[in-house]
């Protein structure tokens, strides 16, 4: 896993140029986890952990469209 992005790549953009709040989604990271389904050679479903850069926050662990009111747990 790399690092993170200095920007989300739209510019101007208001999010990237603020500090202080990390991106809900991936805690600041940058990345986040998923699950992904996965077949077995059985045919049974399990459900398999990928990493990949936040969609969210565009991999720079910086929020990019808070919610009004208090943030969900």
């Amino acid at each position: 896993m790399s690092g993170k992005r200095d920007r989300c790549g739209d510019e101007p953009c208001a999010w990237c140029d603020r500090d202080g709040w990390a991106c809900r989604f991936c805690g600041g990271t940058g990345w986040w986890r998923p699950e992904m389904p996965e077949r077995d050679a059985a045919g049974a479903l399990n459900w398999v952990r990928v990493d990949e850069p936040c969609r969210m926050c565009g991999n720079t662990g910086k929020e990019h469209n808070p919610l009004e009111g208090p943030v969900p747990a």
